[in-house]
């Protein structure tokens, strides 16, 4: 099946299948007016999935979507919607995710990098937190790369929760989640925001500790788990022989205020976890973009420099 007819009428035809799942098929078509290409998620209503899934799933999905207006979120273009399937139109993002971005390059990165992916993920998530917006899975594989920005997608999870506000439903990825997910089945009283900042502070250890969960146990192609006791009192090792890993390629400690921050974000008190807003005022984002800024301007200047005397 291709993309339903009043998709077509204004999309050219699907060009390439990105996936396909319980849900549907996710297609690239092209913008037939700017010859852009986009995104289709086409969920078929006539599978079982359906059968299973509430048609407001689907709408608050779309409704979140079109809450949203940031650089670093994947934007909703339109919709469409006929007897057999519900399309969705998205921005295309063609650098794949984050996750095998990084795996690609053996999760080693300079430390400018590491803040700017952080940067990057704690703004569309206080974006989010802004406008009433949980989106509960936040991790390394929902972010998508488009033109060296991040995109955060896959709202699948997501939900509308104000500020203060609590929810107990049980969703997420569990390496993701915060002790007060963890604990719902042990009377905790709920979650709200601040699990999207604990599950961006494990995003966070990795990118500084050459790619190690800060709670799973376990070596790569072996059997991992969970580490409950290291989750629950958010203790984070950094001083492990098998971490290290920013700055230019060489395995060197993480920077004591990546370290510092990572913590404050993997905090077992709710109260004193940071906010997504406080993290984006963070001491080592601020220098790790100023570094950023200067490294430009001291490559242009060698470009100059070279070129006034070759």
């Amino acid at each position: 099946m291709g993309i339903a007819q009043s998709v077509d009428d204004a999309y050219f035809q699907q060009k390439v299948k990105l996936g396909q799942g319980g849900f549907g098929t996710v297609w690239r078509a092209v913008d037939r007016k700017t010859n852009h290409f986009v995104a289709v998620k086409q969920i078929d209503k006539l599978q079982s999935y359906w059968q299973g899934a509430k048609r407001a799933e689907i709408q608050l999905e779309i409704d979140i979507l079109r809450a949203c207006d940031h650089e670093n979120v994947t934007k909703l273009y339109t919709y469409f919607e006929d007897s057999q399937t519900i399309s969705i139109v998205l921005e295309y993002c063609d650098g794949g995710d984050l996750d095998d971005k990084l795996m690609e390059q053996g999760w080693q990165l300079r430390e400018t990098e590491a803040g700017a992916w952080t940067r990057q993920i704690c703004a569309a998530i206080a974006h989010l937190h802004a406008r009433g917006i949980c989106h509960r899975d936040i991790k390394p594989g929902n972010f998508m790369l488009s033109s060296g920005l991040l995109k955060l997608s896959d709202f699948g999870f997501a939900t509308f929760l104000a500020k203060g506000e609590t929810s107990k439903e049980d969703v997420g990825t569990p390496a993701y989640m915060a002790p007060e997910q963890h604990l719902l089945k042990k009377g905790s009283p709920g979650y709200g925001h601040p699990v999207d900042v604990w599950a961006a502070g494990c995003t966070l250890h990795m990118l500084v500790s050459g790619g190690h969960h800060p709670f799973i146990k376990g070596k790569p192609n072996t059997k991992q788990v969970l580490d409950m006791e290291k989750l629950y009192g958010g203790t984070l090792d950094f001083g492990a022989s098998m971490l290290g890993g920013l700055i230019g390629g060489a395995f060197q400690p993480a920077p004591p205020e990546a370290r510092s921050l990572c913590q404050r974000m993997v905090c077992p008190d709710i109260e004193k976890r940071l906010s997504a807003d406080e993290i984006l005022q963070d001491s080592w984002l601020t220098r790790t973009a100023q570094d950023a800024i200067s490294n430009v301007a001291s490559l242009k200047e060698k470009g100059t420099a070279s070129l006034s005397t070759g």
